[in-house]
């Protein structure tokens, strides 16, 4: 059971430099619990929040969706990224309509991950790879 949603805990979110950031976005969190409720299992989140410093550290954009900021949505300072386990072409396959279908209109790909954002300050109604290092989130 989360403390944020029937499924997610704060905890999940949390920035893994131990700084303890954890602000996300609730609407993000009503998303991703929609999601699983749909996929009918547990996902993973493998990265939510990030304080500058650990998005510096392991090489994130520096306007990073995972970085906590104030986007004019209501929710004040939150971050409104998160990353998912995808250890598979199939878990990929799976997931990717059913974060269309709830509404993610910004999808990262990677090799084991996806990266879904509601950040609207960025360009929306995209998807983009982690396979070049060019890539603009």
């Amino acid at each position: 059971m989360g403390d944020l949603s029937a499924n997610f805990s704060a905890s999940e979110f949390e920035c893994q430099c131990g700084c303890g950031g954890d602000s996300i976005s609730s609407s993000l969190v009503n998303m991703l619990q929609v999601m699983r409720d749909n996929y009918g299992r547990g996902i993973v989140i493998t990265s939510g929040i990030r304080c500058g410093a650990h998005n510096e550290k392991i090489g994130g954009v520096a306007s990073s969706a995972h970085i906590p900021a104030d986007i004019d949505d209501g929710e004040g300072e939150v971050g409104h990224a998160v990353d998912i386990a995808t250890l598979t072409s199939i878990e990929r396959h799976r997931l990717l309509p059913l974060a269309y279908q709830v509404g993610f209109e910004r999808v990262g790909i990677g090799e084991n991950f996806i990266h879904l954002d509601i950040d609207i300050r960025k360009p929306q109604e995209v998807s983009f790879d982690y396979y070049k290092g060019d890539h603009q989130a």
